[in-house]
């Protein structure tokens, strides 16, 4: 996959998304992180807010210098029953660390495309 991410040191977002498919819906799944997904229901992007707050309640090595450093970001993300398993990668001063993110269960996620119908 092609992936493409920005972040916005000021206000602390990590964006990151596959450059090649559209997004088609965002939705806020939690306080601090939004999902991306295309016309086929796959996630397409990750957007995490206060970022480096975020990663670094999980792990130490992530901070906002780390981020603001960033050569690359990707993710991987796996469905099973009624959750997601996404998985961070980031390289950022020649180190890269792969951050699983806390688990999320897709119930908790209603699509207000899908929901208006």
């Amino acid at each position: 996959m092609d992936f493409k991410f920005h972040y916005d040191e000021k206000n602390d977002v990590l964006v990151i998304y596959n450059a090649v498919r559209n997004v088609e819906e965002s939705v806020q799944i939690s306080e601090d992180i939004v999902l991306d997904f295309d016309k086929d229901d796959k996630i397409n992007g990750v957007e995490i807010f206060y970022a480096s707050e975020f990663f670094g309640a999980l792990n130490d090595n992530i901070n906002r210098g780390f981020l603001k450093d960033l050569n690359a970001a990707s993710f991987e993300y796996k469905e099973f029953r009624n959750q997601w398993f996404i998985t961070i990668a980031l390289l950022s001063r020649k180190r890269k660390i792969y951050q699983p993110m806390p688990l999320l269960r897709k119930s908790e996620y209603i699509s207000p495309l899908i929901a208006s119908q």
